[in-house]
């Protein structure tokens, strides 16, 4: 019975019974070693992959013991596995200097925030986008903590999401490097944790606090 199996950080139990587990590709990108391991998994039986809308890739159809093996193999290759709830990665289009519209270097943005606040627990879900300019690939403007490219550096928004009743984030800034982008998305994830507790959005927190209140909060030592 499933139930009767030790749990194991990162393999979550399907629906089905079924398990599977999350490798997170920061900035979307997939190391070489990463593709040659993931295609040696995913020929076993009933094994599948899947590109999440949110750039992780999800391998599903383990049993209990197959999917620890997977893991190890994973991680041996220099995956990073999710196991915990937290800031994860951000969403990243390819921006500067690739994009011709782009007018911000996403990656270098996502790198920092990654290296800097991708295991800061929070409660569920703070989603974070980061885009190289207004057209928004990665749906910026509807997450949580998005960051908008523009000339002069990014606008930050907060409080989007999609969904059933999507939300456009609302704009409270505009920043001009990676270490405040850092400093306003920690204080908000600070925040977050301390006055949600349960599964919400960071919506949820602008209703209970106010904008302004939630402005103060994160932009003040900005």
């Amino acid at each position: 019975m499933v139930e009767d199996l030790k749990i194991v950080p990162g393999l979550l139990v399907q629906k089905d019974g079924t398990y599977a587990l999350t490798i997170e590709l920061p900035n979307g990108i997939l190391k070489a070693r990463v593709l040659e391991v993931l295609a040696e998994i995913s020929k076993g039986p009933d094994i599948r992959l899947h590109i999440t809308v949110a750039q992780k890739i999800m391998l599903l159809g383990f049993n209990h013991e197959a999917g620890i093996e997977a893991m190890k193999k994973l991680e041996a290759a220099g995956a990073v596995v999710r196991k915990a709830r937290d800031l994860s990665h951000p969403r990243v289009c390819v921006g500067r200097p690739y994009c011709k519209l782009a007018f911000q270097d996403t990656f270098a943005m996502g790198e920092y925030l990654y290296e800097k606040l991708a295991r800061q627990v929070t409660p569920p879900k703070l989603k974070i986008g980061v885009s190289g300019c207004p057209a928004c690939c990665s749906w910026a403007n509807v997450m949580d903590f998005g960051l908008v490219g523009q000339r002069s550096g990014y606008k930050v928004l907060i409080g989007g999401h999609g969904g059933a009743r999507p939300r456009t984030g609302q704009e409270i800034a505009t920043i001009s490097s990676e270490q405040e982008a850092a400093q306003i998305l920690g204080r908000l994830a600070r925040l977050f944790s301390r006055e949600i507790k349960r599964k919400a959005r960071v919506d949820r927190l602008i209703k209970k606090l106010g904008i302004e209140r939630v402005k103060r909060e994160i932009l003040d030592a900005h």
